[in-house]
C-alpha cells in the first residue's frame, strides 16, 4: 500500500492544505506547529520567485501589507484571511535579485512583522521588515579590510550667514593626503552627509575604492541638512550658501582642486534633486552629479502628474505647505547648458513615480553632451540599496585614473574624467559600455531595426560643418544622437499609421524606425557640435578642424555601430 510522504522543509502551499485540511479539533494543534517553523525559519517565507507573506493576528479583523512593492500604500494590499486559524496571508513574485522592506497594517495599525528576523532603520524614527531575495546581498566593497590605508575624518560646526544656520560637516580626507603634501584632490560634496557617514559607510567604500585603483583619492564633503526640505527643494538661498560660503570655505581649508572639473555632487532622494539642481543652475561650479532615487519629479515631467505626485509626497512626509519653489524646470536649465556635466542616476523600480521624470531628462541632458548612466535597479526607497550602488555611481564620476596632482609650479593637472582619452584601452572599453548602456535604455534593441533610411546631406558654412537630414513627423523626444570616437549615430522611430482590411476601416499605429551613422573629420571636437530640430529637418553642426577637407557624405554603404 503506497504511504504518504512528508516534505522535510514543507512550503507555504503545503502547509495551507494541511491547515485547511485540517479537523476542528486538530486545527489549533496545526497552527502551532505552523508558528514555530516560522518563529525558526522567519517570514515570509520564500519558494522560488514566490514570497509567501504570513501574519499571525487571532483577534485582527483586516490585515494588510505596504512596502516597496506597492509604494507605500496608506491602504495597503489586503492579505487573505486563513479560516479559523487567526492567520492571513498573501503571496507574490518576484522575478529579479531584489531587497525589500515592508510593514504590516493591523487593523490600521503600522508595526513591523513580529515573524520577520531582519528590520532596519528606516531613517525616520523607526523600523520596516525586510527580506533578501536572489542575490542581493551586501557588496564587497561595504567591508572594512584591516589590511589596506585608510583616510580619517574630520567633524566641525560651519555657520551660514546666508541661512542664519548651523550644519555639521563630516570631510573625507583620502589615506594620500597627510603624506602627499603637494597633490591637490578632487572633490565630491555629498547632501545628507551624515547618513551616508553612517548608513551608506561611505569612508570604507572610498577607501577600498581608491585602494583598488578604481577611482583617484579624493575628498568628500559630507554636508548635513538643517531643515532638509525646504533647503533641498531648488532653494536659491541654499545654492547661494554652497557657492559663497561653504565651497570657498571648504577650497581654503583643504588641498582641493578648484576648477570645476575636480568637483562633483551627490545625494539621495531629495538629496539627487538639490545636487541636480545646484550643477544645472551653476554649471561653473560642478562637472559631475551623482543622485541616487532623485526627486526630480518635483521639478520636472507632466504638470497634471507632478502636482499629484507632490501632493502625495507633502502628505506623506508632513509636510505642511509646499516650499515657494519658482516653476523653472530642470529641462529649462538644461537647455540653456553651455558647458557639459557627467550625470549617474540610478532609481528603483519599486519606486516607479521617479522613473518617469529620469527617463524625460537623460536624453535632453545627452542632447547636450552631457555623458549619463541611468540604471533602473531592482530596489526601492532605501539606504541598503542606495549604499549597494556607490561603487557605480563614484567609478562612472571619477573613472580609474590616479587623482589630479599639482605641477611643480602650481598648476592643477586636469582631473581623470578629462583624460579618459588617454586611458589605457580597459577603460575606454568601460566608458564605451557606460555610453551604450545608457543609450540603450532609451533606444531599446526594437529600435535597432532599419525600415527607414532618410538621405543625410552635408554642407560646409563658413567655419561649420553642417548635416542635414529631413525627419517630417519626428517627435524630438523619440530621437537621439551619440558620439562615440570619430562616428555620429543617429536613432528615432517616425509614428505613422498603416490601413488594414479592404475597406481600411481598421487604422493600426506604427513605428518606422531609423538609424544613421555619419563619419566625422579627424579632429573634431565633441564639445564643438551642436543639433537642432525645426521644422521636420535635423541640423547637427560642428566647428570645423584646422586642416580637413570637407565633401559630401554618401548616404549608400554606410557602415554600422557594432553593439
Amino acid at each position: 500500500m503506497e504511504t504518504q510522504r512528508e516534505e522535510a522543509a514543507p512550503t507555504f502551499p503545503t502547509w495551507r492544505r494541511r491547515l485547511q485540511a485540517a479537523s476542528p479539533e486538530k486545527r489549533q494543534e496545526e497552527v502551532e506547529r505552523f508558528l514555530q517553523v516560522l518563529r525558526a525559519v522567519g517570514t515570509p517565507m520564500i519558494d522560488g520567485p514566490a514570497v509567501h507573506f504570513i501574519a499571525y493576528s487571532p483577534e485582527a479583523q483586516k490585515v494588510a501589507l505596504s512596502g516597496e512593492f506597492n509604494q507605500w500604500s496608506r491602504q495597503g494590499t489586503a492579505m487573505t484571511r486563513l479560516e479559523y486559524t487567526g492567520i492571513f496571508y498573501h503571496t507574490m513574485e518576484f522575478r529579479e535579485s531584489a531587497r525589500v522592506e515592508y510593514k504590516l497594517i493591523v487593523d490600521g495599525q503600522w508595526m513591523v512583522d513580529p515573524l520577520c528576523p531582519n528590520a532596519i532603520d528606516n531613517g525616520i524614527g523607526e523600523q520596516n521588515s525586510y527580506f533578501v531575495i536572489g542575490s542581493a546581498h551586501e557588496p564587497p566593497e561595504l567591508a572594512w579590510v584591516a589590511t589596506i590605508p585608510h583616510g580619517s575624518v574630520e567633524e566641525f560646526d560651519f555657520e551660514s550667514e546666508i541661512l542664519h544656520n548651523r550644519r555639521r560637516i563630516y570631510v573625507y580626507l583620502p589615506p594620500s593626503y597627510e603624506t602627499d603634501t603637494i597633490t591637490r584632490f578632487p572633490t565630491l560634496y555629498v547632501h545628507d552627509g551624515g547618513e551616508y557617514l553612517t548608513r551608506a559607510r561611505l569612508p570604507v567604500i572610498l577607501d577600498n575604492l581608491v585602494d583598488s585603483h578604481d577611482i583617484p583619492p579624493l575628498i568628500a564633503v559630507m554636508v548635513d541638512p538643517v531643515d532638509r526640505i525646504r533647503e533641498y527643494w531648488a532653494n536659491k538661498d541654499y545654492a547661494r550658501f554652497m557657492e559663497s560660503e561653504l565651497l570657498p570655505h571648504i577650497d581654503n581649508r583643504y588641498r582641493t582642486l578648484t576648477q570645476r572639473e575636480g568637483r562633483g555632487v551627490m545625494g539621495a532622494s531629495m538629496g539627487g534633486l538639490i545636487s541636480t539642481y545646484l550643477a544645472l543652475s551653476r554649471p561653473h561650479l560642478f562637472s559631475k552629479v551623482g543622485g541616487q532615487s532623485s526627486a526630480l519629479f518635483l521639478m520636472e515631467g507632466d504638470r497634471t502628474t507632478t502636482q499629484a505626485l507632490v501632493a502625495e509626497f507633502r502628505s506623506k512626509f508632513a509636510i505642511p505647505q509646499a516650499p515657494q519653489v519658482k516653476p523653472k524646470r530642470l529641462s529649462a536649465f538644461v537647455a540653456e547648458l553651455s558647458v557639459p556635466i557627467a550625470f549617474y542616476f540610478d532609481v528603483g523600480k519599486y519606486e516607479p513615480q521617479f522613473i518617469p521624470a529620469h527617463r524625460q531628462l537623460v536624453p535632453l541632458l545627452e542632447a547636450k553632451g552631457c555623458l549619463c548612466l541611468l540604471q533602473e535597479l531592482a530596489g526601492g526607497h532605501n539606504w541598503t540599496s542606495w549604499q549597494a550602488h556607490l561603487k557605480d555611481l563614484l567609478t562612472f564620476l571619477w573613472g580609474k585614473e590616479a587623482a589630479a596632482r599639482s605641477d611643480v609650479d602650481g598648476r592643477s593637472a586636469e582631473p581623470a574624467l578629462a583624460k579618459e582619452s588617454a586611458a589605457p584601452s580597459r577603460n575606454l572599453d568601460d566608458l564605451l559600455s557606460h555610453f551604450f548602456q545608457s543609450w540603450e535604455r532609451v533606444f531599446p534593441s526594437r529600435l535597432q531595426s532599419r525600415e527607414w533610411h532618410p538621405p543625410v546631406e552635408s554642407y560646409v558654412e563658413g567655419d561649420n560643418l553642417l548635416f542635414r537630414m529631413a525627419l517630417p513627423e519626428v517627435d524630438p523626444q523619440q530621437m537621439g544622437i551619440l558620439v562615440v570616437g570619430n562616428q555620429l549615430t543617429i536613432k528615432g522611430a517616425c509614428k505613422t499609421t498603416r490601413e488594414h482590411g479592404e475597406e481600411n476601416f481598421h487604422r493600426e499605429p506604427h513605428y518606422d524606425h531609423f538609424e544613421r551613422i555619419v563619419p566625422l573629420p579627424e579632429g573634431v571636437r565633441v564639445d564643438d557640435i551642436t543639433a537642432r530640430y525645426h521644422e521636420g529637418v535635423l541640423e547637427i553642426a560642428m566647428l570645423v578642424p584646422q586642416g580637413p577637407i570637407a565633401k559630401r557624405i554618401p548616404i549608400e554603404g554606410i557602415g554600422q555601430v557594432k553593439q
